[in-house]
């Protein structure tokens, strides 16, 4: 977690400053968390009688903090790529209905549409999961 000051409540009273253990806070007309030093500590959320400093979220802070070009385009066209093939794979499987028609119901593995014989669904109920409707043993009834 990192620290933010809401200027419109900061007096610019300073016990803040020397609260923080890091001097990671400026003043000029309100007080100023340099997020670079800060180390969430909270000290300064604790000292502020205005309740103008706030804990957030790392990953709000950070977006003010600038982010190397290189590493941010970087991430951008892997996402776009892989949004891509997302689409591409989707659209090729709703045209050519080859998505679930092709390995039925169950996806590929265990019992799904097709299976003609040994299913277990002629006859009596599947109860004590025999297959053979009734039958607990071989050839005993149960």
């Amino acid at each position: 977690m990192k620290c933010k000051i809401d200027e419109s409540l900061c007096t610019g009273c300073g016990l803040c400053i020397n609260a923080c253990p890091v001097s990671a806070i400026t003043l000029s007309d309100a007080a100023h968390i340099d997020n670079d030093l800060c180390t969430g500590c909270g000290a300064c959320v604790n000292i502020c009688k205005k309740e103008a400093i706030i804990e957030v979220p790392d990953e709000i802070v950070q977006e003010n903090v600038s982010m190397p070009a290189a590493i941010a385009s970087g991430i951008t066209t892997a996402i776009g790529s892989v949004r891509d093939a997302i689409k591409r794979y989707t659209n090729n499987s709703a045209t050519n209905g080859t998505r679930r028609d092709s390995m039925g119901r169950g996806g590929g593995r265990g019992r799904g549409r097709g299976r003609s014989s040994g299913s277990g669904r002629s006859g009596g109920s599947r109860s004590g999961g025999s297959r053979s409707g009734g039958i607990g043993r071989r050839g005993k009834k149960g």
